[in-house]
């Protein structure tokens, strides 16, 4: 009897590790399925992933560019209104201002550049803005030497008379006792010689024909001719660029 109890109770065993075994045999075959199922689906987000990876990029350097452009937008109307002060209002007492807004602005304009577009874009950007600077500069040094600026005509005019030397050709002044002198650049040492006490009259140079002195139409005594107040009346005249200078 036990015998036989314990042959049922083997068979008993044997069947329930089949029927186990084969339940294992379809769990692993599902696993399988899903694996490969897994695989499957990771390939196709994969597949999927790069180009919205792609588009994202693109739609967000899309954004960054309309970013940067608007904050370009903002800033550049600051810097053409700073480069036209710096330009036109050279001879203003406030010049310093304008300067200090021009080069904040430029400074802003720069960072946002910068900031917002890729290097090469600002490589190109600034070697550009260089050589528009150095352009202009030649320009305004063309003009400064075509037509010089009042200002810069007084200075030359007054160093001129000072030194005895014409403004235009730097041909030494001989009029009146100055004819009895001899000079350099920078030293004058008169000449002990009779005539000393002679009545100066209008003098053009000799050299470049330019009008030195001349007859206040005023008060009638001998001014200067490229100076813009008489010396005996103060009377003014309106200056002028002489012809060696234009």
């Amino acid at each position: 009897a036990n015998l036989s109890d314990s042959l049922a109770a083997f068979l008993a065993n044997q069947k329930q590790y089949q029927a186990r075994s084969e339940e294992l045999s379809r769990l692993a075959e599902r696993k399988r399925a899903l694996e490969a199922e897994g695989a499957a689906l990771e390939k196709a987000l994969e597949a999927q992933r790069e180009p919205a990876r792609r588009e994202y990029e693109r739609l967000a350097e899309k954004h960054w560019f309309r970013t940067g452009a608007l904050r370009a937008g903002v800033i550049l109307p600051f810097l053409g209104a700073g480069a036209w002060l710096v330009m036109k209002k050279r001879e203003s007492d406030y010049f310093p201002l304008f300067l200090a807004f021009g080069g904040a602005s430029l400074l802003k304009a720069s960072l946002v550049i910068h900031e917002y577009f890729p290097s090469r874009y600002f490589k190109y950007i600034v070697v550009l803005s260089l050589l528009a600077v150095v352009a202009r500069a030649l320009v305004l040094l063309i003009r400064a030497a075509a037509s010089p600026g009042l200002r810069r005509l007084m200075k030359q005019y007054r160093e001129g008379y000072e030194r005895f030397l014409c403004p235009v050709c730097e041909y030494p002044i001989r009029t009146g006792p100055r004819q009895y002198m001899y000079w350099t650049r920078r030293t004058v040492n008169k000449v002990p010689l009779s005539g000393q006490g002679e009545k100066e009259e209008p003098y053009s140079c000799p050299n470049c024909g330019t009008a030195l002195f001349e007859k206040c139409a005023v008060c009638g005594g001998l001014r200067h001719s490229l100076l813009p107040f008489c010396r005996r009346c103060g009377a003014e005249k309106e200056i002028t660029a002489v012809e060696g200078e234009k």
